[in-house]
């Protein structure tokens, strides 16, 4: 698939307009309650036809309590320039499908607030070919999206999820969600139960926001995931894999640092060398990394019970962290009230920075160690900003006011240990204790 990455400014616009005007949606089949699974797979009973249906949610949230620091939902968004902002959760949606026999194309692109500079290929989230060779088999070329989470197709999707948001501290530290390549999916049938699976290769790129909200390059090549669903009554079960070699552009500035520390690390101090390789390790710039998921959701009447939990794996890293959460709903007319918890904690302790400034200022002079020290607190704090390490408590309110449109009230109480705030635009080494508000509309059209 060829890809053009568009740099000006004005022509990006255009096209985001242009796209944003042609193609509005996702096709919206399923329940307020009901994950994506179902959501990409068309009605092979219809004749041949063109389909286009539209999303899109409108957001506000206000913080407090977090030193100045801005949201982030997720680390592919800008986030929060101020306490107050529409910009985390508003986005705009658009797909446009076509089917005809055992032959399928799809294109989505979703327009939402990106870092400066990143290119508008990044807006389309699915432009695919497929090829049905049997009813409950399906292959796929272009860009899709690997099948790691509960709602892996529907995350962009307000409609289509409980709350105001995907739970940050689980799905937040993702980028990336799509993967271009192939996907091959299968059907199958035991006894009452609907199994499914999805495997998915290929490589992928997007623009990662850093603490101060400028534009980081992330690319991904060796990828692959594979998703594994049961679903049965109303239980759906999911365990999910995925492994990749993935790069961050730090435009050589980490390379530079560890060449720093290194130099520093020659001066005969016991230890001094170990402690500021740690420090350099801690530089991350890629390597391998591989996530494992397991999730379920059980619906009966008008309960329903979601949870997910996660392990990411990235040797020599500060990334490597444990993630879960869970989730209850009680629906009443057109009103679902819901509460959830969610823990994000990381693989390792924080490296911190060693105290330079008192152990070499005998060996090479105080202005020299106090250089060294601003040094390692520079690369402590670059670490960090890879770092999540945060627990949420939410409540709130789904009002189904339209049959496509819902009104979403939700209160985050959320707790942000030290060196744990990767997930928060100008955030530093400091603890928080908040509150996010959010308000929000979701609405869906077409079919």
């Amino acid at each position: 698939m060829s890809i053009l990455f568009i740099r000006n400014s004005s022509i990006r616009s255009r096209l985001l307009i242009s796209i944003g005007a042609l193609f509005f949606g996702h096709a919206m089949a399923q329940t307020a309650l009901e994950p994506a699974e179902s959501v990409v797979l068309p009605d092979l009973s219809s004749p041949s036809n063109w389909n286009i249906s539209g999303f899109g949610t409108l957001g506000a949230v206000h913080q407090s309590g977090v030193n100045g620091w801005g949201f982030v939902r997720n680390r592919s968004q800008r986030g929060a320039g101020s306490d107050s902002s529409l910009t985390p959760d508003s986005r705009l949606g658009a797909q446009l499908n076509w089917s005809s026999g055992p032959w399928e194309a799809g294109l989505q692109a979703v327009a939402l607030s990106k870092p400066s500079g990143a290119a508008a290929a990044e807006s389309v989230t699915y432009a695919y070919a497929g090829w049905r060779p049997l009813p409950d088999t399906r292959i796929r070329l272009g860009r899709t999206s690997p099948d790691i989470f509960l709602f892996a197709d529907s995350r962009n999707v307000g409609y289509a999820l409980p709350w105001a948001r995907p739970p940050v501290d689980f799905y937040g530290f993702a980028p990336i969600s799509s993967l271009d390549g192939v996907d091959l999916e299968q059907r199958w049938f035991g006894g009452a139960a609907t199994w499914r699976a999805r495997f998915t290769a290929g490589s992928m790129r997007t623009s990662v926001s850093d603490t101060d909200g400028s534009r980081l390059d992330m690319h991904g090549r060796n990828a692959w995931a594979l998703g594994l669903s049961r679903e049965e009554g109303g239980l759906l079960l999911k365990a999910s894999y995925q492994h990749a070699q993935l790069y961050v552009d730090t435009n050589n500035q980490a390379d530079q640092l560890r060449q720093a520390l290194n130099a520093i690390g020659t001066i005969p101090v016991p230890g001094l060398a170990s402690s500021l390789g740690a420090l350099g390790n801690n530089l991350w710039t890629g390597g391998s990394t591989s996530y494992l998921a397991l999730a379920a959701q059980y619906e009966t009447g008008p309960w329903t019970f979601i949870s997910e939990g996660s392990q990411l794996k990235v040797p020599n890293s500060p990334l490597g962290a444990r993630r879960g959460y869970v989730s209850v709903g009680y629906r009443y007319g057109p009103v679902t009230y819901y509460g959830s918890a969610s823990r994000v904690k990381p693989d390792d302790a924080a490296v911190a920075a060693p105290n330079l400034a008192g152990t070499l200022s005998p060996l090479i002079g105080l202005p020299a160690a106090l250089q060294a020290q601003a040094l390692a607190g520079f690369a402590a704090a670059a670490g960090d900003s890879y770092r999540f390490d945060q627990s949420t408590l939410s409540a709130g309110l789904r009002w189904d006011f339209r049959s496509n449109a819902a009104l979403k009230l939700q209160v985050d109480r959320f707790d942000v240990r030290a060196h744990g705030a990767a997930g928060w635009r100008f955030s530093d080494g400091r603890a928080a204790r908040g509150t996010l508000v959010s308000v929000l509309v979701d609405f869906v059209w077409g079919q």
